[in-house]
């Protein structure tokens, strides 16, 4: 399986990760923002990192705000976030890679990063109540992240790809 996403800045990802010891639970990987669902590929890797590539190179950097926790039938509790029309227009690109695993995208995805999976649907509800507002309000996508999962549930970083179109070197 692949993923494509955005991780957080580093306080935010250190606070997310002391939220999870503190209550006991955690989500898939470190915290991160999917920029389109998991998926599987069956070309070589990096046939999909040059895609990636070429789609995330029409697209800027784009601020995600963060909103209150919230809950996902099934026991999720995730922290929500807002993109806007740029973090649209880039799932929107990203979505024709491959079909999706076992969730559905477009309009019905919900940005978020994930905080608790596999609780009892009342103690993700309580859980969310009781966690405190984030430590920042917002933070900037400046780049993406592929990503495979190994067996253990371990996210690997295949490939940082910048957003937009960078400077030549040289």
């Amino acid at each position: 399986m692949y993923g494509i996403l955005a991780w957080p800045p580093d306080d935010l990802s250190k606070w997310m990760q002391e939220l999870s010891k503190t209550h006991g639970v955690s989500g898939y990987g470190p915290p991160h923002l999917n920029l389109r669902q998991p998926f599987k590929w069956r070309w070589s890797q990096e046939a999909l990192r040059r895609g990636v590539e070429g789609i995330v190179r029409g697209h800027e950097p784009f601020r995600v705000r963060l909103g209150d926790w919230r809950t996902f039938s099934g026991g999720v509790v995730y922290l929500r976030a807002y993109g806007g029309g740029p973090f649209q227009r880039l799932y929107h690109a990203l979505e024709p890679l491959a079909e999706p695993e076992n969730e559905i995208e477009g309009p019905s995805y919900i940005p978020h990063l994930t905080l608790a999976l596999g609780l009892d649907d009342e103690e993700a509800a309580e859980l969310a109540r009781r966690l405190p507002p984030p430590p920042r309000k917002s933070f900037l996508v400046k780049e993406i992240a592929l990503v495979t999962d190994e067996d253990g549930g371990e996210l690997v970083e295949i490939a940082r790809l910048p957003l937009g179109v960078q400077p030549e070197q040289e």
